[in-house]
């Protein structure tokens, strides 16, 4: 039995295993587009897009550099951007606007930080963006928190939503294919974290002040992969007192966050990969436990298996999951005049499945898959203008920019 510093919660949001599988990962993209997707500039293995309040985009590409670019593709480099260890999934990953940046002109990165004695760090950084006619930079570029644990390879998450008020923002750890570390209460990793906007523990988070060890039982990987799949091999793991404060720590058991956002409706919502199967789109409530390496509705890339989520009503059900995947990229609630239909909806790129999906809400909690397309690009990114057209980037060298405007 697993013992946490968390309390125990029942959840009663998720679909069962059998409707997620019809409604969301076996959707059939529909048959036609209802909108144009005009290739506007191309970048190698392009990132995030964040869009300035004069709708220029700065773009990052994961190999190091970063770009401002407007929206008739004019491209622009931004000087004294941070070193980067690109490769795997490290690299110069997000970039995102502050919610003052009208009085701060502050943006926010998420990159892989090289570091001694080897590999890199998911560090988070704010700099002042300084615009000239012809040229921009970051000015003043400060790391205000950084995960401290080096190593190499993994999917670092990287994501970055602020809080409504302004005040906060929620930044997301992957576990970077360790598994374990997702349900130590002493390692950022495999978590998602509420912070002040200069990087600090923000109030009230959920366990702030709490100590202690945690015991999990957790499906090892052995080195018998066939006998595995009818005997896998469980190990008990024991985490002591903390050793770095997990005060900053608003959730935990995740795996590859790469999308948080917030709904319209205050809500938090996040997207991330699964392994074999079992991406999962989470409702975010303070102090749950969502279940990476435990359980998933999926199995191991060797085929060990995971138990079902369905086993432990103290973990928390993704409200919708794929299997099999859509390797989300990112995601983006829908606001604006330009699509009125999708108002309120969640955008989801995929890049397995090459596609862009459409998620609904019903208010409670509650999501359903509406909508599917076929666009025949790995969607990385996918982002609105104030204008209300839609922006996506192309995992890819060349990857494209496509700016998505109705039929």
């Amino acid at each position: 039995m697993m013992k946490l510093v968390t309390a125990a919660v029942v959840l009663t949001l998720a679909a069962t295993q059998a409707d997620a599988q019809v409604n969301a990962g076996e959707k059939a993209p529909e048959p036609s587009l209802p909108f144009t997707m005009t290739p506007v500039a191309t970048f190698n293995l392009p990132w995030r897009i964040a869009f300035l309040p004069d709708g220029r985009m700065l773009i990052t590409e994961k190999v190091g550099p970063m770009w401002l670019v407007t929206q008739q593709g004019a491209e622009t480099p931004v000087a004294n951007v941070p070193e980067v260890l690109y490769g795997g999934q490290g690299g110069m990953l997000g970039v995102y606007v502050s919610p003052h940046y009208a009085s701060d002109h502050y943006v926010y990165l998420t990159y892989s930080e090289p570091g001694e004695p080897g590999g890199s760090s998911l560090a988070l950084a704010r700099a002042k963006l300084v615009i000239a006619k012809d040229s921009a930079r970051l000015e003043d570029l400060n790391v205000i928190w950084r995960d401290g644990e080096r190593g190499k390879g993994g999917q670092f998450g990287a994501a970055i939503a602020f809080a409504p008020d302004g005040k906060s923002l929620f930044l997301t750890v992957g576990d970077r294919q360790r598994m374990t570390p997702a349900q130590d209460p002493n390692q950022p990793l495999g978590k998602i974290l509420h912070l002040t906007l200069d990087g600090k523990p923000a109030p009230g988070n959920p366990m702030a002040g709490k100590t202690g060890a945690a015991t999990v039982d957790v499906i090892d990987p052995p080195k018998d992969t066939e006998a595995a799949k009818t005997a896998p091999v469980v190990r008990t793991y024991t985490f002591p007192g903390p050793n770095l404060s997990p005060s900053e720590t608003w959730t935990s058991g995740h795996r590859t966050p790469y999308g948080i956002a917030f709904a319209p409706d205050g809500r938090l919502w996040e997207l991330e990969h699964g392994p074999k199967g079992g991406d999962e789109l989470n409702l975010i409530e303070p102090g749950k436990n969502y279940g990476w390496p435990l359980v998933s509705y999926a199995t191991n890339y060797d085929g060990v298996p995971i138990d079902s989520p369905d086993t432990r009503s103290d973990l928390a059900k993704p409200v919708i999951y794929w299997t099999p995947v859509i390797a989300p990229g990112n995601m983006v609630f829908y606001k604006g005049k330009v699509f009125s239909a999708w108002n309120g909806s969640l955008l989801i790129g995929g890049m397995a499945t090459k596609t862009l999906s459409r998620i609904t809400f019903d208010g409670k909690g509650g999501a359903t898959p509406a909508e599917r397309w076929d666009v025949g690009h790995r969607i990385r990114d996918v982002a609105v203008a104030s204008d209300g057209t839609v922006w996506m980037l192309e995992d890819a060298n060349p990857g494209a920019l496509f700016h998505v405007t109705p039929k």
